[in-house]
């Protein structure tokens, strides 16, 4: 059998043979995007693919490297004290990224996140091996990103942002929500047995609302929209226990303090911050009502909680079939509310859930179904095949001439980063030399 000369270089496709995937995060953080990029690598490598983690070290590095490899690489997110795309060290980050491609044989690289792209592109190309991108929630990306042939986005609102505002083709934008893992939420392992979990509820008369999040500046809005609600509805005389798992920082202890003040100022109650939490979902299988916003709403949701949306402007909906068609187009971040909500919104809507047992069924039921069919890993599974089929077919057909096309897209989409940059350093410049003149006070 001859084989033709030009099928001997060409880059395998995801029907011929195991295929190597380079899965690119900036940090292995305990983060949603991390952890989604864990579950659908988790799939895919029942399907023919091997995957093998880069990024920086994070909470999560040591169990991927044990599972399917992690290389550390310092992926560069700020330039001065300005976030960005793109800096100096971004060099070393590519060429380390690239000498990962052929030390590993990788045949295509997934990028989660619009920065770790803008990495993994250059490194692609100087290895020549195709790349994809995730968009992983969030209003990203801040700039265009370089041309490929498919990208793969977690909402229609990204979608439409990178077909209306950066004239990106609707074709090669690819919605794709699942990407949850539920048979580990749903584990029995972490059933009843779990004393640690069982601790949150001492309270058994209480009604216990459980909230996962990262009490970051993003999210800090929405904390303090719940504890305003949950305060009126303490004055309203509610057997009312708050339990809100996860975050660390300043942002976490001034919430913590604020949340303990309520507790004192109704003992009946129970407010308990938990911190750091690996495994956070364990916890919700003891929840009355979850509040959230993406992955935390997912998990509570899976576990068939009723689940209320709360974004940065407040209550955004409850996970139900009347509303979730606009909480999914927004990726179920809150968006969907373009303006502040207050605290009496959510208050009414808690309510109007703990004095209806039947209704709060319902809901779970629903949420629990919708992830099974919408957001649950295995069924975007085939989706993400095709996508990198699609991408490894497009590679083996690009012209030489084409790969330079490639890189004058991501010079261009590299100008406005250096410029904004740029912009960035002159004005801290100017800054400090308006400190230095300044005369000194007697």
């Amino acid at each position: 059998m001859t084989i033709p000369e030009d099928s001997m270089n060409r880059t395998p496709t995801i029907d011929q043979r195991e295929v190597k995937v380079l899965f690119v995060v900036f940090k292995a953080m305990r983060g949603g995007h991390v952890l989604s990029a864990l579950s659908i690598a988790r799939q895919l490598r029942k399907r023919g693919v091997t995957p093998v983690f880069a990024g920086a070290d994070g909470e999560l590095a040591t169990e991927i490297g044990q599972e399917m490899g992690f290389e550390e690489v310092q992926i560069p997110i700020y330039h001065g004290t300005r976030n960005t795309y793109f800096t100096w060290a971004s060099l070393a980050a590519v060429k380390r990224l690239s000498n990962l491609i052929r030390q590993h044989n990788i045949d295509l690289v997934h990028a989660f996140d619009a920065r770790s792209y803008m990495h993994a592109y250059p490194a692609s190309l100087m290895a020549n091996v195709p790349v994809v991108c995730t968009l992983c929630g969030g209003v990203d990306p801040y700039y265009n990103l370089p041309d490929a042939p498919n990208l793969i986005v977690f909402s229609e609102e990204q979608k439409m942002r990178m077909v209306n505002h950066f004239r990106w083709n609707a074709d090669a934008v690819t919605v794709m929500r699942s990407r949850l893992d539920t048979k580990e939420i749903l584990n029995t392992q972490f059933a009843s047995e779990d004393a640690e979990a069982r601790l949150v509820t001492q309270n058994q008369h209480a009604f216990t609302i459980m909230m996962i999040s990262s009490f970051d500046s993003s999210k800090i809005d929405s904390i303090h929209s719940v504890l305003d609600a949950i305060e009126k509805l303490l004055k309203e005389g509610l057997n009312i226990q708050l339990v809100m798992i996860g975050g660390k920082g300043d942002l976490y202890q001034q919430a913590k303090l604020r949340g303990e003040s309520i507790g004192e100022q109704f003992p009946a109650s129970k407010m308990l911050f938990t911190g750091p939490a690996a495994k956070a979902f364990r916890y919700l299988r003891y929840a009355d009502l979850v509040l959230g916003v993406g992955r935390s709403a997912f998990e509570g949701m899976a576990l068939g909680r009723p689940t209320i949306v709360v974004g940065k402007n407040g209550f955004a909906g409850v996970v139900e079939a009347d509303q979730v068609s606009d909480l999914a187009w927004y990726n179920f971040s809150g968006r969907n509310v373009d303006s502040v909500q207050g605290s009496h919104v959510l208050a009414s809507e808690i309510k109007k859930l703990m004095l209806n047992p039947q209704r709060r069924k319902e809901i779970g039921e629903f949420g629990k179904q919708y992830i099974e069919e919408n957001i649950e890993v295995s069924v975007g599974v085939p989706t993400t095949q095709l996508v990198y089929h699609q991408i490894l077919d497009h590679h083996n057909r690009l012209a030489r001439f084409a790969r330079s096309r490639q890189w004058i897209s991501f010079l261009c989409r590299l100008v406005p980063v250096i410029r904004d940059n740029s912009i960035h350093t002159i004005k801290r410049f100017l800054r400090m030399v308006s400190t230095i003149k300044q005369p000194r006070k007697n």
